[in-house]
């Protein structure tokens, strides 16, 4: 952990070849750098970066605002595959949770684990949606992942490690087709841009040429889709 001015960083390093700082998606602060990056030059970095730092960071604060507090009760609505679909809280359903239509259907006595049950729903959906998606746009931008993991990534809605595998939360399946199909483009650019440089953003535009609507959708709607 790092800290300049008020600001906790998390520094991560690797084997890129330049530092490059995130507001994550939990509103943390975190920075990827090279491993020869002493802790002394990456505060530099940060002090010069405070302004944008505090910025990013209010803006988080107030998208966040607008988050979900979840009762688990019928009624409530939950996006799933994109789509809306009510919580539907029931005794005599013989599955703890199932997706019935646009209803999710859960067993009463099984309330206590209503978060654990989704988060499986959506790890299973993941993994039968994403592969084709993924293989789709792969085809297209001339890559090859490798495998593939829908899990909790803490803050992150999704990354590439260096060898080219691809890492999914779970709750990126809350998401509209097309920003699912933005997270999915811009992780395969990363195989071969590591950073957001001009040619990454190239990689990622000869794909999907609105990609800037469905990052802005993220942005600003992302938190919404939380639980």
């Amino acid at each position: 952990m790092l800290k300049v001015a008020d600001v906790e960083c998390t520094v991560l390093r690797s084997a890129r070849r330049s530092v490059a700082i995130f507001i994550e998606r939990d509103g943390s602060v975190s920075i990827r750098a090279p491993q020869a990056v002493s802790d002394e030059q990456l505060a530099k970095v940060v002090e010069k970066k405070l302004p944008w730092i505090y910025r990013n960071v209010a803006l988080w604060r107030e998208l966040n605002r607008n988050a979900p507090n979840r009762e688990f009760v019928s009624g409530e609505s939950f996006y799933v595959a994109g789509q809306p679909c009510i919580l539907d809280v029931r005794d005599d359903t013989p599955e703890p949770l199932s997706l019935m239509g646009d209803r999710l259907v859960l067993k009463r006595s099984h309330l206590p684990k209503a978060e654990e049950l989704l988060r499986a729903l959506y790890r299973k959906i993941g993994y039968e949606r994403l592969p084709s998606i993924i293989e789709r746009f792969a085809s297209r931008m001339g890559v090859a992942p490798g495998r593939l993991r829908v899990w909790e990534l803490q803050n992150r809605w999704a990354s590439c490690s260096d060898c080219g595998n691809l890492n999914f939360h779970w709750k990126v399946m809350s998401l509209p087709g097309d920003v699912l199909e933005y997270l999915v483009v811009h992780e395969l650019a990363h195989i071969k841009h590591r950073n957001h440089t001009k040619e990454f953003w190239s990689e990622v535009e000869k794909v999907l040429p609105r990609w800037e609507l469905a990052a802005s959708w993220l942005r600003d709607n992302g938190a919404g889709r939380s639980f």
